[in-house]
């Protein structure tokens, strides 16, 4: 029984390899390989060898990417993050507020470069990408007025919304990000049949999920590396946020508190007509920092 134990994982192993040439030389797991078949009575205790050894290639293949992005995209990287300077404190500290790793702070790195106003050629827009139905369903209001997508905060908070979502039904942070990149519904088909783990899983994803999840978490790593280096986690925004209720055109607002028309409008692109309409919800404006309880005063009537 144990030389067909043996037998079975020499030829799926050689399986694996064959399917993963590009990512790492056998030998680089060959040791760990080995213990894992000598340790193996069961095929419980195969399988569970099987799921150790994709986790090893999974690391070496993070290790590697992370190596590429220091070599080849850290001046990018940084610039990304300049970006961000404003909305990545939010971000954070919206996620901690919810009991969610700070980590995921970066997606929105991959996914848009913390520019706001990014529209992708498939219909998703903002920070983090959301698609209209999918940012519809978390409660963003998205038609031809308003694109809460747009609205950094708003939108964050629908973001960490899904993702919670995501992880309730799979309780596992890269199935989450694969489920970001390629939809709960392929990832829940691809759970059913090959494994319960990213892992077990990865190469019956699309490649594009597969370097996505591998490519955030070497992004992790090189982003909160250079943060070190940096304050931006702790800086504060240059911006202040005021609720308000419709009725306002952005041109008749700026000068009422003293900004330049195209400073408010460049700060509120979620306002698609650049004024807020009187539909009896409650917007964020976004104004520069200092002007915020002025901007309360005159459209919300406060002293």
């Amino acid at each position: 029984m144990g030389k067909l134990l043996i037998l079975m994982f020499i030829f799926v192993t050689s399986l694996i390899y064959t399917t993963k040439a590009d990512y790492l030389n056998q030998e680089d797991v060959s040791e760990n390989v080995e213990i894992y078949v000598k340790n193996s009575k069961t095929v419980k205790d195969l399988d569970e060898a099987l799921s150790k050894t994709g986790e090893i290639v999974l690391e070496t293949k993070v290790k590697e990417q992370k190596e590429v992005l220091l070599k080849t995209k850290k001046e990018e990287i940084q610039r990304y993050l300049e970006n961000g300077k404003d909305i990545i404190p939010i971000i954070t500290k919206i996620l901690l507020q919810h009991n969610l790793p700070k980590e995921l702070a970066f997606i929105p790195l991959i996914e848009s470069h913390y520019v706001n106003g990014l529209k992708s050629p498939k219909g998703a827009a903002g920070i983090w990408q959301l698609m209209p139905e999918t940012a519809r369903s978390l409660g963003l209001v998205v038609n031809k007025k308003v694109d809460e997508r747009l609205d950094p905060v708003k939108s964050t908070l629908a973001a960490v919304k899904y993702l919670k979502n995501l992880y309730s039904i799979f309780e596992d942070w890269k199935l989450v990000l694969a489920s970001y990149n390629a939809g709960h519904n392929k990832v829940i088909v691809k759970t059913s049949y090959h494994g319960s783990s990213f892992a077990e899983i990865k190469n019956y994803l699309p490649k594009q999920t597969q370097n996505y999840v591998i490519k955030f978490l070497a992004i992790v790593e090189v982003a909160k590396s250079l943060l070190d280096k940096k304050s931006i986690l702790d800086s504060e925004p240059s911006f202040e946020v005021v609720k308000v209720k419709g009725g306002y055109k952005l041109e008749k607002i700026a000068p009422l508190i003293y900004v330049s028309k195209e400073r408010l409008i460049a700060l509120n692109p979620h306002f698609l007509k650049k004024e807020i309409p009187d539909d009896g919800r409650e917007y964020n404006l976004y104004v520069p920092k200092g002007y915020g309880k002025l901007a309360e005063a005159i459209l919300n009537g406060e002293s």
